[in-house]
């Protein structure tokens, strides 16, 4: 696709075959054929490289090429200049050897074939997987080997158009160095941390994980120091302080507590983390949550014996879990057990490895066999009043191995998912967290950010508080921003934050990043669901029902109600309880992103063309309006030549138009449908569709449609040439167009008549051909 037109689409096939093309992109760029280096001349050519190799065979629309080689403001003649960089690139491939197609146009952009190139970013991701695969199952040894192994193949920072990769190099590294803790190499861990922290300061996990290292090799007062040091920088440069994890492990380096034992036998043991079984520090500035609050009381009063605290990405979970345990501590003299499952798999093995970090952080033996040690954690904690806390649990259910049938103990767990039967069949407390009061909101930005600051533009701050959707995520991250640069307005910040490309970048700080957690709920879904949610933040709606969804998505109601309920339950969608569901403002910002990333740009026009023909509603007269918008829609592609978008459309009308028993509907959809038919040689299909579109028309007592659907029939009848047929159609259509005083509907089928007066007699049309 190219405004210099594409040369490459067509190629003889008996030419010389293409050697491997090769592509680095785990530092600066190169590629290669066969061996032989590429001669890629500058920096444009290898942002456009990069992102179509990223792309994975997925077309990169030429809009997204032009934003990321000019920094979101492409010039008027970007489409051609990107053209050109495109035929240099393709330009490079042929000088260095390689005799087949490499970049490929498309409908709206670029992509490079689906196995065209090997890229050593498809190594990285999958040692890095079974590396996660390993430390999911408690082999340690193996997952810090695997990992290193993927760092190994940088080279350097990645290239211009592949910086989210190096964000992806900080995570694994830190994931590195997690494994190397549980396996025990504390101080030959010391050295390669301290360089990580020099060179990325502001990354929390890895600055954590040298705490650890130094405080379990003896070097306490190193790691106090290290705290220190962060602290200052989170104040100043974050505006925020440390994350409770970091906090949390330095209470535990000035009790000066003995480092973790070195591992000495074989297996996949799971070690204790020295701060497992202490209570992570409370949350700063905590506000709002009183009926949550009273509501997990219920576990001390009540017979309940668990709660499950779930709600969307940012919502508050995890503070307002810690928070209730600090208020309750008295509860539980034998302390707290707690864990962020983000970082264990789901399954069996997972949940009889954390309990075995869970019995060492007790100071109990831990059995080797599941069962063994299954009835092991029950025993010990039957007899211990103690609150075990199982923090962003991938599902409610991951509670069920950890509850006690009795004792004195307690199981908190916080889910971005939404609790299923089996806990409530448990007798769990449910508590759904969603956005803060606006009140409560304004209150907790006005104790982080300044209150006399706040009180001077009450207006500036409810407006923040609505562009961050009142989740306490957010709004810690707008007031942290605040806090840390007083010479902001609060106006301007919400004049930052109203501008919806930049919205999601604005709201990170530090560690603190809203699209991490909105992610984990996303790559959970199926791909049908995720393509849903994808399409429905395509929308300019608050909110949609089912039957509009439907619409959208190009499948029946009961099937998009399924969808919707599935994305209602990972808290990515809320049902309003009125057979509604609502895409809050991020998360369909979220959305937006991945629709961008994952769908071609032919696709999301075709999802906006759907939702701009739609009107929402659940009366009938509005779904009836919704149907002739969709026959406008399909009409308008037809008229375009884009005739298979022209026929999905006319099929969804007719299924739409007979489940709520419309005649008028379905006999325009039958129209078009014949019409394309007929159009495309289909010559009895379109028989059938246009005579059952007159029977339609018929029953609707419509006589546009009677009239339209006379005419169709009167040229399908002249194209078979069968006269006398057509003469009857034509001269039907005539009379209702003259009685509805359409001048231009007259004139055609006047037309066709002199046509079919001045033609011969002669049937060209093969009787075969009329099926």
């Amino acid at each position: 696709m190219s405004e210099l037109g594409d040369t490459t689409a067509v190629r003889r096939q008996d030419g010389p075959r293409p050697q491997e093309v090769s592509v680095t992109l785990l530092g600066p760029l190169s590629a290669r054929v066969g061996g032989k280096p590429v001669g890629i001349g500058s920096r444009a050519q290898r942002t456009v490289l990069a992102l179509l190799v990223l792309a994975d065979g997925r077309e990169v629309s030429a809009a997204e090429l032009a934003a990321a080689l000019w920094d979101g403001r492409p010039p008027a003649s970007a489409r051609t200049r990107t053209a050109l960089h495109v035929l240099a690139l393709r330009a490079a491939f042929r000088a260095a050897g390689h005799h087949g197609p490499v970049v490929l146009g498309g409908p709206e952009g670029y992509r490079i074939p689906a196995g065209t190139v090997r890229a050593d970013v498809g190594t990285f991701d999958a040692l890095v997987t079974a590396a996660r695969d390993a430390a999911g199952t408690g082999a340690f040894d193996e997952a810090g080997r695997l990992y290193r192994s993927a760092l190994d193949l940088w080279h350097g920072p990645a290239p211009a158009g592949a910086g989210r990769l190096w964000a992806r190099h900080l995570e694994v590294c830190a994931a590195w160095s997690g494994a190397e803790l549980e396996a025990g190499r504390h101080r030959q861990l010391v050295p390669a941390l301290t360089a990580a922290v020099r060179d990325h300061p502001l990354h929390e996990q890895l600055r954590h994980n040298l705490m650890l290292a130094q405080h379990r090799s003896g070097r306490h007062a190193d790691a106090a120091e290290e705290f220190r040091v962060w602290r200052r920088r989170c104040t100043a440069e974050l505006g925020r302080e440390p994350g409770p994890a970091v906090r949390a492990l330095y209470y535990t380096v000035l009790r000066e507590a003995p480092p973790a034992p070195r591992r000495t036998g074989p297996g996949p043991a799971v070690r204790a983390r020295v701060a497992a079984a202490q209570l992570p520090p409370d949350v700063v500035a905590f506000t709002g949550r009183a009926a949550e609050l009273r509501s997990l009381d219920t576990l001390l009063t009540g017979s309940s014996r668990a709660a499950v605290v779930t709600g969307p990405a940012g919502s508050g979970k995890s503070g307002l879990a810690v928070h209730w345990a600090h208020r309750s501590a008295p509860a539980f003299p034998d302390g707290v057990l707690s864990a962020d499952l983000a970082a264990y798999d789901e399954g069996p093995a997972a949940a009889h490895a954390l309990m075995g970090r869970f019995l060492r952080a007790l100071g109990t033996p831990v059995p080797e066999d599941p069962a063994e040690r299954a009835a092991c954690y029950r025993a010990t904690l039957a007899r211990r009043r103690v609150l075990v806390l199982l923090d962003n649990a991938p599902d409610p259910a991951w509670m069920l191995p950890f509850l006690l049938d009795g004792g004195p103990g307690r199981v908190l767990v916080t889910s971005r998912r939404q609790a299923d039967h089996r806990a409530v069949a448990r007798g769990a407390v449910l508590v759904g967290l969603g956005a803060l009061p606006a009140s409560e909101a304004a209150a907790l930005v006005g104790r982080i950010a300044g209150e006399e600051r706040c009180a001077a533009e009450q207006e500036a701050v409810r407006r923040l508080c609505a562009l961050c959707d009142g989740l306490p995520l957010a709004l810690r991250i707008a007031a942290g921003r605040l806090a840390a640069r007083p010479e902001w307005s609060v106006g301007l910040l919400a004049g930052r934050l109203a501008d919806e490309r930049r919205r999601l970048d604005e709201l990170s700080l530090g560690g603190l990043d809203l699209r991490t957690g909105f992610g984990r709920s996303y790559h959970r879904l199926p791909a049908e669901a995720a393509r849903a949610y994808r399409t429905l933040a395509l929308l300019d709606t608050p909110d949609v029902t089912a039957w509009a969804a439907g619409v959208l998505l190009g499948v029946p109601a009961a099937a998009a109600e399924d969808l919707l309920e599935r994305l209602a339950a990972e808290n990515l969608l809320m049902d309003t309880g009125t057979e509604r569901y609502r895409l809050p403002g991020l998360l369909r910002l979220y959305a937006r992103e991945r629709a961008e990333t994952e769908d071609a740009a032919h696709d999301r026009q075709e999802a906006r063309d759907r939702a701009g023909a739609l009107l929402f509603g659940t009366r009938g007269g509005e779904r009836r309006e919704a149907v002739r918008a969709l026959c406008r829609l399909a009409g308008a592609h037809a008229a375009q030549e884009r005739f298979a978008r022209a026929a999905a459309v006319y099929r969804q009308v007719l299924r739409l138009a007979r489940e709520q028993h419309d005649p008028a509907g379905e006999a325009a959809a039958l129209l078009g449908l014949g019409e394309l038919a007929a159009a495309d040689g289909h010559f009895g299909e379109a028989d059938r569709r246009l005579r059952a579109a007159l029977a339609a028309s018929a029953k609707a007592d419509d006589l546009a449609l009677t009239a339209r659907a006379h005419l169709a029939l009167g040229r399908q009848c002249r194209t078979l040439h069968r006269p006398a047929l057509a003469g009857r159609h034509l001269d039907a259509a005539l009379r209702a167009y003259r009685a509805l005083g359409s001048l231009p509907g007259e004139l055609a089928a006047s037309e066709e008549l002199a046509l079919l007066d001045t033609e011969p007699s002669l049937n060209l049309v093969p009787r075969q051909a009329v099926r």
